[in-house]
């Protein structure tokens, strides 16, 4: 399965970035406006992240993601703050 399809089916998923493993709401996937790098707005609601304790808003690069699962797990409602058309995103998928 893919990212966009984790959001389309509102599934968690889990991977490794930075040496942290995340477990992520997805809620917006695309490339970057300015880099065009394929990133993710996710809001990580377990695990470990480098300076702030889990839940919060980020942007992943994709490129760095590792281990990436979707997983069986859903979400019903959009994540604490989510707002749609993230600026910083070419969106090609979003709750």
């Amino acid at each position: 399965m893919s990212i966009s399809s984790a959001i389309s089916g509102r599934q968690l998923i889990e991977f490794d970035y930075d040496g942290h493993h995340r477990v992520v709401e997805p809620a917006a996937h695309g490339p970057h406006v300015s880099s065009g790098n394929h990133v993710l707005r996710g809001h990580q609601v377990a695990g470990t992240g480098k300076t702030r304790a889990v839940p919060f808003w980020d942007l992943f690069l994709v490129s760095k993601m590792t281990n990436l699962q979707v997983t069986s797990t859903t979400f019903n409602s959009d994540p604490p703050g989510y707002v749609r058309g993230d600026k910083h995103i070419q969106v090609h998928c979003e709750l």
